[in-house]
């Protein structure tokens, strides 16, 4: 197989080291979802740069004829890659049945047939004299079939990605992009059908369309803003999110944002003017970096004449051009914590202060009650004393809400917390025995709230006891990160489909039947340092309340974290 290489053949040999230095960069995408036929696309145009400048070189007819044949295959691979990248950028998956997949390797394995056989006949088509070197076929019927299927793959995928054009605006870049260099690819094959020019420009266009294409994943992040993560991500988001431009323009937003806006299409709008808020200067000032984020604050907005609030993050997109506000409605959040503002004031200046004055006027009074009525003054005092003793445990539990579970943890002493609360409960209920076993001196995740865990359990497992002496055992143990300190007693203990419920947990929360505010600020406190509560059956009869906390060292790093850090010292 003799070759010359001519001038001729030397922009096929540019286009296929071009395209084989393209296709290398472009496989370290081949993870994501649309890279499959977008890297097959690029196969072929390598493969069709190979040939054509091998048919172009070579000098006797039947290498030229030889080379040719292998045209057909390459032009198989970039259709089909189009239309798969096509199908799979645009969420349509679903489209490529087994039928269809089937079908397309019949379809080029016919192909490649009906080349290699071809015959005088001239079906497929006819080989031609040579013109100044170049091998100029007469196409048969077949061949006008084969090239048909071939450009109806083509519209497939055009007419998927103008299909998501139409529906997101927000992709014109990437539809332009995938559409026009296809466009350009089938102008100069126009071009060469019709005998305009007899220069083969297939791969030269191709060539032109892999290197856009990398432009365009490189810079533009092709392949990283697919629509289907659109669809999975943004669409079912219950945030309004807009993408913006530099200029504060909005390019594309999810259903939230649409309805936000009152379902009109405000595309192309500076999002000043539609939401009446002073973010494109933000934007345009670009003073985060990359991927940063620019603003976050709370707005007050009038939507349908009732006043919402929101939650803005303004973010910068990880290229640097361009951002993303995302606005999330914390409307009800603000109107719960109104609520509970007033709550918590009813509660300590009221309620609180009512009591007080009730409770040091009957100390008051003790001098003066006769001795029948002592029983009577000793029950008034401690039922004032447990109402004092409610508001203070209300008084936590709406810090604790307010707080939304992100509390400031420390490490606090587990042996002295427990004994204190031990002891404030023997002072509190001298009718019961407390039990406290050996608290190993262990540090736990927690604050100063964490006393009322204890405090609540205790006071709990007495009053549910209707023995004339009730009894109470503590013990802990430990094990690996997190310590557990049961608290039993021998009462009536917990049927075990209430063991749920009397934590508040479920869709009720603390309206469940048999939930107490005490226990519903246990499980609340404990779920905020880190840990978990559950109650189970004693071995006394009654029910036994169980704690885990996390256990941490004076600096507030668990065991786990100390060992891989002296592991990294020792490395």
């Amino acid at each position: 197989m003799p070759y010359e290489l001519t001038p001729l053949a030397i922009p096929y040999v540019v286009a296929f080291a071009l395209t084989v230095g393209l296709w290398v960069l472009l496989w370290r995408h081949r993870d994501r979802r649309a890279a499959k036929g977008f890297l097959l696309d690029v196969t072929g145009v390598v493969l069709l740069s190979a040939v054509v400048a091998l048919k172009v070189s070579a000098t006797d007819p039947a290498t030229k004829l030889f080379w040719w044949n292998w045209r057909f295959l390459a032009v198989s691979f970039m259709s089909i890659g189009y239309m798969l990248m096509a199908v799979q950028y645009t969420d349509n998956e679903h489209l490529l049945t087994r039928r269809v997949v089937a079908a397309l390797v019949v379809l080029v394995a016919l192909v490649q047939v009906a080349a290699w056989t071809n015959g005088s006949d001239g079906l497929f088509y006819t080989a031609g004299e040579l013109q100044n070197g170049l091998l100029v076929p007469s196409f048969g019927p077949l061949y006008w079939v084969y090239a048909t299927v071939m450009v109806g793959l083509l519209v497939v995928g055009v007419a998927l990605l103008l299909g998501l054009f139409r529906a997101r605006s927000g992709f014109a870049l990437q539809t332009g992009v995938l559409v026009g260099t296809i466009t350009l690819v089938m102008v100069g094959v126009t071009v060469w059908w019709l005998r305009l020019v007899p220069l083969d420009t297939l791969a030269l266009t191709s060539a032109v369309k892999v290197l856009a294409f990398y432009v365009a994943v490189e810079r533009f992040q092709l392949l990283d803003t697919l629509p289907v993560a659109r669809t999975t991500v943004l669409k079912n988001m219950d945030e309004a999110v807009f993408v913006l431009t530099d200029t504060g323009h909005i390019v594309d937003v999810n259903p939230a944002a649409e309805e936000l806006v009152g379902d009109r299409s405000v595309v192309h709008e500076v999002i000043d003017d539609v939401l009446d808020v002073e973010l494109a200067d933000v934007v345009a000032a670009g003073d985060a970096g990359a991927g940063e984020q620019l603003a976050s604050r709370e707005l007050t907005m009038d939507c349908d004449g009732e006043t919402r609030f929101y939650d803005l993050k303004l973010s910068r997109f990880p290229d640097g051009t361009g951002a993303v506000a995302v606005f999330h409605d914390i409307t009800e959040r603000r109107n719960r914590e109104q609520e509970i503002t007033i709550l918590n004031r009813i509660v300590r200046h009221d309620i609180r202060n009512e009591m007080n004055v009730l409770h040091g006027r009957g100390q008051l009074l003790e001098p003066h009650v006769d001795p029948a009525g002592e029983d009577d003054y000793r029950l008034a005092m401690e039922s004032a004393e447990h109402v004092i003793e409610i508001t203070e445990t209300v008084r936590e539990l709406m810090e604790t809400i307010t707080s939304d579970g992100s509390l400031t943890l420390s490490p606090v002493a587990l042996d002295h917390v427990l004994a204190t609360e031990v002891e404030k409960a023997r002072s509190n209920f001298p009718h019961a025995s407390f039990h406290l076993d050996e608290v190993p001196a262990v540090r736990v995740a927690g604050n100063e709230m964490l006393t009322s865990v204890f405090t609540n359990l205790l006071n709990n497992a007495v009053v549910h006891n209707s023995g004339d002496e009730p009894g109470v055992w503590v013990d802990c143990t430990v094990a690996d990160d997190a310590v557990r300190i049961a608290i039993a007693d021998d009462g009536p203990g917990v049927p075990p489909d209430q063991r749920e419920e009397i934590f508040g947990r479920g869709e009720k929360g603390i309206e469940s039947e048999g939930t107490g505010v005490g226990l519903y600020l246990v499980d609340t406190l404990t779920d905020a340092f880190g840990g978990d509560v559950w109650v189970e059956e004693s071995e006394r009869g009654g029910a036994v309340f169980v704690v885990e906390l996390r256990v941490v060292d004076a600096a507030g790093g668990t065991a786990q974290r100390r060992a891989e850090s002296a592991t990294a010292d020792r490395n």
